[in-house]
């Protein structure tokens, strides 16, 4: 390849790349040369780095003084760079015109050049050098407000300036139908163009000419077989690449922050699930950084500064945690805070096994252009937490006895309808039990009302302890509970009760030495009757228990 480089090659009708390839420089610029007799076109000539080569190789194809019009499509130094040492070297300059757009001689005038200007703008957007005619597209801003690209109608060749370049660590003179070159291509267009938008404009104007053949000024050149696809490629792409940062200048960072960026607001934007967003920053920053094994977030707000969000996400493991304590946090190598006006206090940290440069310069960008996001996303997460816990604790007070923290009658009323229906369609049993405590009017007359209270306490407190989880103790009176019993025949259910009353009656009570019994009694649904009939044949056994002696359990 370098041997075919090193002379110039002839890539249309009378149309010739006389570049120089620079190794190691993905920015490569290209420089071509249509050959018209003494009416000859030099396209983007180039910088004093390439200019000895190009030199040579135009003199390779003509002579200097065939050459007529230089198009200068921008005015950067990679394509006007060496022409004030070429026009030195032309023999005769007034037959010899810069042809660019109005906008661009604005700047190129500064160079005090002898050679005059031919304006597109002026002149029909149209350049006619013999039988060789040549058309002007307009694509403004991409990358300068006069922008613009040639149309050769002989070749059907597109020579497009900056739209269609490649950077690219490998370099071939024409476009190769892979990924990488395409990645070269989007990152380019990142880097230079402003917006989608704009580029949009200037494909829609290029496409018009239905080219055959595109020949940018960097990258590589595209033959007809690709055009379409690279066009479509560049459509959706997202431009403006350092609009993320004002500092970082590393492009292939910028350029992996701005895809990282676009992936996760996409996941995001479908998440509204806090722990889901966690999860996936956590994925992105393990693509880079492997050695990264726990991200937590934690977070309080100022109103409710008492109660702590905790977020901890491993590779495979999430944990949340709502508390009033703050969680201690340790070995976190990378930290960042998470402010916004109502939290009290708020941080991303990172535990990693060690970081290099690029990826602690690569962290500091992403959570920079994450982290108010996320700072929302946390204030909003224990907001709702918050809610969620009050609704919950009103819930409960509006559901729970107050002295004993049992349920209380009302919801006693509901939640047995439910278990019934429940137990109704599955077919499975069903018990409850009615207990009454024995004489406790004497507790109160002889103790006090506050013994008597600690007596229900303790009471629910070995009710409660020996009990199943799936099992339901509620307040039903002043000292008579009920315990509902899901998949429990009667048999299982007085045998429970039984040995509750062996423990209860063991006991002493309160410090004071003080026995304490209760009577009870249990039945089982039959699969018909209604709540209040249940609760009556309850009842029932109950008071026969009462009328056997008390401190007993009646079971039918």
């Amino acid at each position: 390849m370098e041997q075919e480089l090193n002379k110039p090659i002839e890539i249309a009708e009378e149309i010739f790349w006389v570049g120089h390839y620079v190794p190691n420089d993905p920015f490569q610029c290209h420089v071509y040369l249509i050959r018209n007799g003494d009416e000859s076109v030099l396209i983007d000539p180039g910088s004093m780095i390439t200019f000895p080569v190009v030199l040579e190789k135009i003199l390779q194809v003509t002579s200097l003084r065939n050459i007529k019009y230089i198009i200068l499509h921008h005015q950067d130094p990679d394509i006007v760079g060496c022409f004030s040492t070429l026009e030195q070297l032309f023999p005769d300059t007034k037959r010899r015109f810069v042809v660019t757009h109005w906008r661009t001689k604005t700047l190129l005038k500064h160079y005090a050049w002898k050679t005059p200007f031919y304006l597109i703008d002026k002149h029909d957007w149209k350049l006619q050098a013999k039988d060789r005619e040549l058309e002007f597209i307009f694509t403004p801003y991409a990358h300068f407000p006069g922008a613009f690209c040639t149309y050769d109608k002989k070749t059907k060749t597109v020579f497009s300036s900056d739209i269609f370049g490649a950077i690219s660590e490998k370099f071939f003179l024409f476009a190769e139908d892979n990924e990488d070159y395409y990645k070269g291509v989007e990152l380019f267009h990142k880097h230079y163009i402003p917006s989608n938008a704009i580029l949009n404009y200037a494909l829609d104007r290029i496409e018009e000419k239905k080219p055959e053949l595109i020949a940018p000024q960097h990258g590589s050149i595209i033959r007809k077989n690709m055009i379409d696809k690279i066009i479509n490629r560049l459509r959706p792409l997202e431009c403006g690449l350092y609009i993320l940062d004002e500092q970082e200048s590393d492009i292939f960072i910028l350029n992996k922050l701005d895809s990282l960026l676009r992936e996760l607001f996409k996941s995001i934007l479908s998440f509204s699930d806090f722990r889901l967003v966690a999860k996936e920053i956590f994925k992105v920053i393990k693509k880079e950084v492997p050695n990264l094994e726990e991200l937590l977030i934690y977070g309080s707000l100022k109103e409710f500064s008492d109660f702590t969000y905790t977020l901890k996400v491993k590779e495979n493991e999430t944990d949340e945690k709502f508390s009033n304590k703050i969680q201690p946090l340790s070995g976190c190598l990378f930290k960042t805070e998470l402010i916004t006006e109502n939290l009290q206090t708020g941080a991303l940290c990172l535990k990693v096994k060690g970081l290099n440069k690029w990826e602690t310069r690569f962290l500091n960008l992403l959570l920079k252009h994450i982290k108010y996001a996320l700072s929302i996303s946390l204030e909003r997460k224990i907001k709702e937490e918050i809610l969620t816990y009050e609704q919950k604790r009103l819930q409960e007070k509006a559901n729970t006895d107050p002295l004993t923290k049992v349920y209380n009658r009302e919801y006693l009323s509901n939640y047995l309808r439910d278990k019934l229906k429940e137990a109704k369609e599955k077919k499975q049993p069903l018990s409850i039990a009615i207990i009454d405590i024995d004489y406790f009017k004497k507790i109160n007359d002889n103790y006090g009302h506050l013994v008597g209270d600690c007596v229900l306490k303790e009471l629910v407190k070995i009710l409660k302890t020996h009990l199943r989880s799936s099992d339901c103790v509620a307040r039903y009176g002043g000292e008579e509970f009920v315990v509902v019993m899901p998949n429990s025949t009667l048999a299982d259910a007085c045998k429970k009760i039984e040995s509750l009353r062996k423990l209860v009656e063991e006991k002493r009570f309160c410090d004071e030495n003080l026995k304490v019994t209760f009577s009870a009694g249990v039945t089982q649904f039959q699969g018909k009757e209604s709540l209040e009939e249940l609760l009556k044949r309850a009842d029932d056994n109950l008071y026969e228990a009462k009328r056997a002696g008390r401190n007993r359990v009646i079971c039918s």
